[in-house]
This record gives C-alpha cells, structure tokens and sequence, in this order.
C-alpha cells in the first residue's frame, strides 16, 4: 500500500501544474494544489493505521482538514464511504475492491449532484469501475483488471473534451470548455493509471 501512495504523491508533483492548467479552464486552477495536498494527506494517514479500513477512514478526515477545496472535500467523503464498505478490515478479494470503487462513486454523486455526462470526475471512474467489474467477472487478474479500467478511464476523460459542464461553478463556463478535458477525470485517469504501473 505505501509503494502504491509514494507513486501516487510523485505522480501528484509531476503533474501539478497540468492539473492545475485544466481545472483553470472551468474552475479555480487550483487542482494541482488539491491533489499534491490530498497524497500528502493519504500518505500522512497511512503512518497511523493499521489496516486498509482505518487507512481509508483517518484518510478521509485528514483530507477534509489539509485539502478543504471542492475536490478535496469530495474526495475525502468519498474515502469515508470507502471504509464504511468494508466488510473486514483489509481488503480480501477484487470483488471488495469493487465495493469500494463503486462505494466511493455513490458518495461521489450524492454530494456532488453530479452523473456521468456531466463532465465530472466520474466520467472517468464510472466507465473505470464498470470495466474493472466486468474483467473480475470474466475471471481476469488483478493487472489485467486495472488495464482495462485505466483504458476505460483514459477513454472517458478524453470523451469530456465534447461536453459541457453541468454542475457547479463550471457550470458556468458552458460552452468554452469544449476542446479540453475535465480535471478531475484527467486526474481520475492518472490514479488508475499509477496504480497499473505499480501491479
């Protein structure tokens, strides 16, 4: 797990200004500043727990308190749902791997307002935990379950370059968003993606 979260602060610094530049087009530019903010948080918390449920659940309250923007607080609502669906402490199987993934989407939609097509981070995670789902049914490895989501994340936050934000403050953009991708999808794409790489 810590091999994992050093890999996705690294990516968090690499890409910071990148983040930055496409929440810039649609909302406050600070996504880069969240999500360094945000790894820092996970990595901080890992420190303290001793299992993956209490990881998630620490996570989530020091992400709340270090990266208090409209992402982080989405995500670290997101990180609290994931520890609530834990059944045991640590994560058995893919199939609790699911649970998680779609349990943190729910919280996703339920705070944010937000679905897929709305030009969001889930336009990303949905086609991504749907095609992780699909692989674990079919029997796949864990690998070749993240290969699958992370292409299905990359396709869904590449698709948000042809719509229109519908929530929020970038609502508000309309029509001049069209031609760049989604922050938060892009940056959903990029955690999937260092998660495959480290498997």
């Amino acid at each position: 797990m810590l091999e994992i979260i050093s890999a996705l602060q690294e990516m968090s610094q690499t890409l910071k200004e990148e983040f930055n530049r496409l929440d810039g087009t649609q909302g406050d530019g600070d996504l880069g500043v969240t999500v360094e903010l945000v790894t820092k948080a996970i990595h901080e918390a890992a420190s303290e727990a001793s299992d993956v449920q209490s990881w998630m659940k620490q996570s989530g309250v020091l992400v709340r308190k270090q990266a208090p923007s409209t992402m982080g607080v989405l995500l670290s609502f997101a990180l609290s749902a994931a520890a609530k669906s834990l059944v045991d402490k640590d994560v058995t199987s893919l199939n609790t791997w699911i649970d998680v993934q779609l349990a943190m989407i729910e919280e996703i939609k339920k705070r944010g307002g937000a679905n897929l097509g709305d030009r969001t981070v889930l336009d990303a995670f949905i086609p991504a935990s749907e095609a992780f789902r699909a692989a674990v049914g079919a029997g796949s490895t864990v690998q070749a379950a993240l290969q699958r989501a992370t292409k299905s994340a990359l396709n869904g936050a590449e698709a948000t370059k042809n719509l229109v934000p519908k929530t929020g403050r970038a609502s508000w953009v309309g029509e001049r968003a069209i031609g760049e991708m989604d922050g938060g999808a892009w940056l959903c794409y990029k955690v999937y993606d260092t998660i495959y790489r480290i498997f």
